[in-house]
């Protein structure tokens, strides 16, 4: 028994990572829009047919459409068409059906360069590889731009610009594209286009950094926007918790991530420098909080809330020792490739990478604050015992009133910092 969707004409393409999109062979249309329901089903549908009336929305020989829901997130959709010429390898938003539109569309062409163009076509073609054929002379350009690079990597010219690919790479993509080879099934298509696809979407993002910085890549096209409604309000709302816990201290480390590089021996040095004396100078004061804490839980007269604060100072700076060789490790793997990062994996891919950087700082933080609340904890409720029956107070209520007017100054300068910086 055939499904609404087939009913209606539509396919249902899975692919192995389970993002889902669907298309219509008869009228040429790709959409991400989840046809699965029927309400969403029924507005396409009728958005169709309204523009079915003057024939626009058949796409000529070698193009379809593209619809995008500018509702994401809303019970119903409202669909925007862009179109996908896949014999010149253009994304565009003028229908190609009627001559004004075609004066559009090539002056749209003139407005935006090769670069553009390129970068738009690829990134629809990679999130979006089950449908539609390979252009010609494709593959022989990802593989052509796999040999160069891993020629420069074996042979460097004296240009200081690094290839978009490290040397690694190269084999591995090489002998992966040479592998499947003509004659592929239909998984092992999707697969090639998906590999050819990011391949020259790679290659674009380094031209784009090294030859035309002051210019970004568009981000109308891009394979990475969100799907199904975008992030959840449960994703939002772990992202929200993991920044209070970490105190916002990842987000120093998505730039880094953005444009992480190397060029040579040198430049890994250079690169490595900050990432080290973030890591020797973590460790360096998570080593004295760590010998501080196990002096202060050993004094006689600490009660059970200031020892419980001092052990976990003494957890919290040797987590921080040891969380800052994993993310010295970790920076070391990424220094070592040979990549350039515009846009990443996604967000999810840089938050763990930024977390795992950002760990020793954020169990370095939480230290110094437990060992702080320790000393405030011993100044107000410890005790030494004298002489048989006589319990003293360590401190006298000057110091009590010494350590709130301290701590109330530096609460007041770190707030006034913050707002400085906001502005």
């Amino acid at each position: 028994m055939q499904t609404p969707l087939q009913l209606k004409g539509w396919r249902h393409i899975t692919l192995p990572d389970n993002s889902v999109y669907f298309y219509h062979p008869t009228r040429r249309v790709t959409t991400d829009i989840d046809l699965r329901t029927p309400a969403k089903l029924d507005a396409i549908t009728a958005y169709l047919e309204g523009h079915s009336i003057d024939e626009s929305f058949v796409p000529p020989e070698g193009w379809e459409s593209w619809l995008v829901d500018s509702n994401v997130g809303k019970k119903h959709p409202k669909p925007i068409s862009s179109w996908v010429n896949h014999s010149e390898r253009i994304l565009t938003f003028a229908s190609p059906s009627l001559p004004q539109s075609r004066e559009v569309s090539s002056s749209k062409t003139m407005d935006d360069d090769r670069l553009d163009l390129d970068y738009r076509y690829w990134a629809f073609m990679e999130s979006h590889p089950a449908h539609a054929p390979l252009p010609l002379n494709a593959r022989s350009e990802a593989l052509d731009a796999l040999t160069w690079s891993y020629t420069d990597c074996l042979l460097p010219s004296a240009r200081p610009i690094p290839p978009p690919f490290s040397q690694d790479e190269c084999q591995e993509l090489i002998k992966l594209l040479e592998t499947l080879g003509n004659n592929l099934s239909e998984s092992q298509n999707v697969v090639h286009t998906r590999i050819v696809s990011r391949v020259l979407m790679r290659l674009a993002q380094w031209r784009q950094h090294y030859f035309r910085p002051d210019r970004p890549l568009p981000k109308d096209a891009s394979n990475r926007q969100p799907r199904w409604g975008g992030k959840t309000f449960s994703s939002r709302l772990m992202d929200l918790f993991m920044s209070t816990v970490c105190l916002g201290l990842p987000y120093l480390f998505l730039r880094r991530a953005n444009h992480l590089r190397i060029t040579d021996e040198e430049s890994v040095a250079r690169s490595a420098g900050p990432m080290l004396a973030i890591g020797a100078c973590s460790c360096l004061v998570a080593a004295i909080i760590l010998s501080a804490s196990v002096t202060l839980v050993s004094l006689p007269g600490l009660d059970n809330f200031g020892r419980i604060a001092g052990f976990v100072a003494i957890l919290c700076s040797a987590a921080s020792m040891i969380s800052a060789v994993i993310a010295l490790f970790r920076y070391k793997a990424d220094v070592e490739r040979a990549v350039v990062y515009m846009g990443g994996e996604g967000l999810v891919m840089l938050s763990r990478r930024s977390l795992v950087m950002s760990l020793p700082l954020v169990f370095l933080a939480w230290g110094i604050v437990a060992f702080i609340t320790a000393i405030t904890l011993y100044s107000f409720r410890g005790f030494t015992v004298s002489s048989p029956g006589t319990i003293k107070q360590p401190f006298t209520d000057y110091t009590h009133w010494s350590v709130v007017g301290t701590m109330g100054v530096l609460a007041g300068a770190l707030i006034t910092s913050a707002i400085l910086i906001r502005r």
